[in-house]
């Protein structure tokens, strides 16, 4: 069975103005401790690339670059790969994928080698239950999981990763500008046993929706219902992990505990969320834990109930600071 598809590669742009593509990797070094999150994407009608990349280690070494609104340039897009400038992702003989990344502070050139074949999300409660939610070639969410090799630079210090794991995503379709009230969307791995990526959110018009898919043992299992508990700090933002509980068609239930290494603050538009922006979310680069197992996730939380506009600030477990940097903050001591 071929692993990669054409859904995999860059796909062709709608016409609506909104329509962006996007490719990201979350990986964890197990012998290090390292984590990253890096996200090349584009809004082609717009003739904009955006770089998202964060990275960072247990004893609080971390690295942050967000590149809004960089000019789309000839090359960026090709059939196999997409490029901000910075960050870029491909396909190579439809084999792997690969991310480089490029920085004065840091530099990364990985490769997943994804178990099974992208999921896509299906509806969890509602008319549409177990419907997915992809729309072909007009919009899509199609994510894997597999095992992660390369190198990474974090300041002056080298990683050579050989047993990494990661997660990956790749979303296409349009997308403008959100404005959640909250949304929680847990996505991630601890080996070829179990990947997931389970999504609850709440819209700026008051809806509700949960969504996602969960692969055991390279079976995909229909979910009834799921909840994610979030455990924030007292910035009202970092977060230091929590849990998942995924309930299956079957009756059985799936928890997933999760351990933040640290955090990443992403937004639209403006580096930490702000007027005329998305608000800022929170990329938890974390451990999760199942049955015995563990991986990479990102834990990744927005919380604005009342649609505020202000930026983030003082934040604990949550970097908003470009470049490379240590965090002051050490949250071993509130742990169980």
């Amino acid at each position: 069975m071929a692993i990669y598809s054409e859904f995999d590669l860059p796909h062709v742009p709608g016409s609506h103005p909104d329509w962006q593509e996007s490719f990201v990797l979350i990986f964890r070094d197990p012998m290090t401790g390292l984590v990253g999150f890096l996200r090349t994407g584009s809004y082609v009608n717009q003739g904009t690339t955006q770089t998202h990349w964060g990275m960072a280690l247990p004893d609080g070494t971390r690295f942050r670059r967000h590149i809004l609104d960089r000019k789309l340039e000839p090359g960026d897009r090709t059939e196999t790969s997409a490029s901000s400038g910075t960050l870029k992702y491909s396909l190579p003989g439809m084999e792997y994928c690969r991310f480089e990344a490029f920085d004065t502070d840091a530099e990364a050139d990985l490769r997943i080698h994804d178990w099974f074949p992208s999921q896509e999300w299906a509806a969890v409660g509602g008319d549409h239950h177990g419907l997915l939610l992809a729309g072909g070639a007009e919009h899509g969410h199609p994510e894997s999981a597999g095992r992660v090799e390369g190198r990474v630079r974090l300041g002056d210090r080298i990683f050579d990763i050989e047993n990494g794991i990661g997660y990956r995503d790749h979303g296409y379709g349009p997308r403008p500008l959100p404005m959640f009230r909250s949304a929680r969307w847990h996505a991630g791995t601890v080996g070829e046993r179990l990947s997931y990526s389970l999504v609850s959110m709440h819209a700026e018009n008051g809806e509700f929706s949960k969504f996602g898919w969960l692969m055991r043992d390279g079976k995909r299992e229909p979910i009834r219902d799921l909840h994610t508990v979030n455990c924030t700090l007292a910035d009202g933002f970092s977060s230091i992990g929590g849990w998942t509980v995924v309930e299956l068609e079957s009756g059985e239930k799936i928890r997933i505990d999760v351990e933040a290494i640290d955090g990443v603050v992403t937004s639209t538009n403006l580096n930490n969320g702000g007027p005329d922006s998305s608000p800022a979310g929170i990329e938890v680069l974390s451990v999760p834990t199942w049955n015995g197992l563990t991986g990479v996730a990102d834990f990744n939380m927005i919380d604005n109930p009342h649609r505020g506009k202000q930026e983030v600030s003082h934040l604990f477990l949550a970097n908003c600071d470009d470049g490379l940097s240590h965090r002051v903050f050490d949250p071993a001591w509130l742990r169980r």
